[in-house]
């Protein structure tokens, strides 16, 4: 029996916004009041030479992950999450723990053991393979108390050369989601600093590895199954991720609460949900009410999906105080929306493009999801894409993406019977983008709307970056460092500063630029005061 046992779980990601692991981490610490959390930061994230350098994260040195395992070893269960893309950092940390401890269990949580559970199973002792608060729990008790758990579900386990593979536990629905406990947030966690070892987490570790934001999920699932997101691997697991699962609004609203009262820096919320525009009216209406009334500060979306986005439900939140948003477009082509399976038709993309528009003068210009290098477009493709972004409303700005397919997922076979091979599990992340003159467009027709003429003769000399063509490394790379700063004054307009991160934001907290911003600024500058026009406008 194991009843005084030492539970460590570990994020290993570029910065601090694991939140699904922020989120498990709580509910295993409320069950388990001998658990220690650590927060292992590949890289920050925000830091502007990373940003510059196009880096989506780093890896560890030999004397990181030797500090960070002989931390870890100390418990008798280990759970670490990270995404695939730093699967090899932890291939690494995995294999010092065990040469430490070999009698210490290391379980594997997180997105990789979802969408990987035949990598992660390779190296862990158990890998989760669904929601992980409740399944967790269930084999915790088992192994607590000295009896056989080798059937919880939830999890596959390594027994020798055996995999015992078990079916997920139902998903979560509101009452449940309602009674976890809200997210840590400097709670007694760690976090890692390189060559240095682990620290209690401050303020000051957040603003330089975050942001001025606080970022949570208020909703899971998605009604969609796009090949290129992981959310193909949650439906294919269970068809009812495909119906919107939430708490509460009070119950999101009391999390927000407690994490700017505990943190003072906070200046915009974040939601990452897969669509809240997908939530019903009355729920909206619930949560608009109570964010107006209780928090007061401007929020974020992530995740919009066009073909939910209603004029009725912008003007509500645009008058709660929503004031920025991205949304998934991917590609004008038509045929690589379908090639995706994405159910979104261009016109989608054009009408929620028109209704954003009508709001600009409360929002900072949207963003809109774009992937590039897609090794299967055609010629007409890219061209499409580029024709989408030319005839949409300005201003705005993107997020681009290079595609990477991991193996064995739909997108990977789809890709694969097109004639085009996949690279490996830890080749698939690769940094940066082609300087390919397509690419450049992309970027450039963020920065200004360029004249007919000239856009047609560009658009007809772009190609795939797969394709044989001259390379504009230089180009690039100014015409990148203008998007960036085109980005930022579009967050200048509105004075806002949330999306500031790295050393520059922890030193403008510092010095008292944040605070002041704060007090004079951000409450009586952002937030719509009860917007008549807004709201008539639906």
């Amino acid at each position: 029996m194991l009843s005084a046992m030492q539970i460590r779980l570990a994020s290993i990601e570029d910065g601090v916004d694991n939140l699904g692991f922020r989120k498990v981490s709580a509910f295993i610490k409320s069950i388990h009041p001998d658990t220690k959390v650590a927060y292992i930061p590949t890289g920050n994230r925000q830091g502007l030479a990373r940003v510059l350098a196009q880096k989506q994260g780093g890896d560890l040195s030999e004397e990181d992950i030797h500090i960070t395992s002989e931390f870890l070893a100390q418990g008798d269960i280990v759970g670490l999450s990270a995404m695939t893309q730093y699967s090899s950092t932890v291939y690494k940390v995995i294999k010092h723990i065990r040469r430490l401890n070999p009698r210490t269990y290391i379980v594997w949580g997180g997105i990789h053991p979802i969408v990987q559970p035949e990598d992660a199973i390779k190296h862990a002792d158990a890998a989760c393979t669904g929601e992980g608060e409740f399944a967790f729990k269930a084999f915790l008790e088992l192994f607590k108390g000295g009896k056989d758990y080798s059937a919880s579900p939830g999890f596959w386990f390594r027994e020798g050369s055996s995999i015992i593979k078990n079916t997920n536990l139902p998903l979560m629905q509101q009452k449940e989601m309602d009674e976890l406990p809200s997210p840590t947030y400097q709670d007694g966690e760690l976090i890692y600093h390189y060559g240095k070892g682990f620290s209690p987490i401050s303020s000051n570790d957040f603003l330089k590895f975050g942001s001025l934001c606080y970022s949570t999920v208020w909703s899971i699932g998605c009604p969609f199954k796009c090949t290129y997101c992981s959310n193909t691997k949650f439906i294919d697991n269970d068809d009812a991720y495909r119906k919107l699962r939430h708490s509460s609004p009070n119950v999101i609203i009391k999390e927000i609460k407690r994490a700017v009262s505990k943190h003072p820096y906070i200046s915009t919320i974040y939601f990452f949900d897969d669509s809240v525009l997908a939530l019903p009216l009355k729920v909206l209406e619930e949560f608009a009410k109570l964010y107006k009334a209780e928090v007061k500060i401007p929020f974020a979306l992530g995740g919009v999906i066009p073909n939910y986005c209603h004029e009725d439900k912008v003007a509500l939140l645009v008058d709660a105080g929503l004031n920025r948003l991205g949304m998934g477009i991917q590609s004008g082509s038509q045929d690589i929306l379908d090639f995706y399976k994405r159910p979104t038709k261009l016109h989608h993309i054009r009408k929620a493009a028109r209704i954003f528009n009508n709001y600009r003068k409360y929002m900072i210009p949207p963003s809109y999801d774009v992937i590039l290098e897609n090794p299967v477009e055609t010629v007409e493709d890219v061209r499409a894409t580029l024709d989408l972004l030319y005839e949409l409303p300005r201003p705005f700005t993107l997020n681009v993406f290079a595609l990477r397919a991991i193996p064995n997922t739909q997108l990977a076979r789809d890709i694969e019977a097109r004639g085009v091979a996949i690279p490996p599990i830890d080749k698939c992340y690769t940094v940066g983008f082609h300087p390919t003159l397509g690419n450049i467009l992309v970027f450039a027709l963020v920065i200004w709307k360029i004249p007919k003429w000239l856009f047609s003769i560009l658009r007809n000399k772009s190609y795939p970056a797969h394709h044989k063509q001259s390379r504009y490394p230089v180009s690039f790379r100014a015409i990148y460092i203008a998007y960036l700063v085109k980005r930022g004054f579009g967050h200048l307009r509105f004075m806002d500063f949330s999306i500031t991160g790295g050393r520059a934001t922890y030193f403008l907290w510092k010095f008292g630029i944040i605070g002041f911003w704060q007090r004079f600024i951000l409450k009586r500058y952002h937030l719509p005061k009860n917007n008549p026009e807004a709201l008539e406008s639906a």
